[in-house]
């Protein structure tokens, strides 16, 4: 674990775990895996992934058409209503997801912070020193 001295962010990760970024690494510890630690030299890119509103939208027609059918089809009225919920809830569990783009990786570090903006932040502040 690093230095405190060093440590520019401390954060919990939404699913159990915590994230640190240092003055030259990342480092993520989660509860079912070991901890994983990436120095800032490898990483090629960082974005932050907001709510897909498109998704959220379309989730959402979903479940209208699906009340709008309920006295045509009881049976795939609840079929459309359920299908749009489940979509809707997985779309919400997506938001703010930090993927951290890592050299010599096929694909990359996807976490989910607490505060996914501030730990953002902090990891685009590191990098743009280098």
């Amino acid at each position: 674990m690093p230095d405190e001295s060093e440590a520019v962010y401390h954060g919990d990760l939404r699913r159990g775990g915590r994230i640190t970024v240092t003055t030259d690494r990342v480092v993520v510890d989660r509860p079912a895996d070991e901890s994983v630690t990436v120095p800032l030299t490898g990483v090629v890119d960082v974005t932050l992934q907001d709510i897909d509103w498109f998704l959220v939208v379309m989730s959402l027609g979903l479940v209208g058409f699906g009340l709008a059918s309920v006295g045509r089809n009881l049976l795939l009225a609840g079929l459309f209503v359920v299908a749009g919920l489940v979509s809707t809830a997985l779309t919400y569990r997506k938001r703010g997801a930090l993927r951290i783009s890592v050299s010599g990786e096929t694909s990359p570090l996807r976490l989910f912070p607490a505060d996914p903006t501030a730990c953002y932040d902090a990891l685009e502040s590191v990098l743009s020193e280098d």
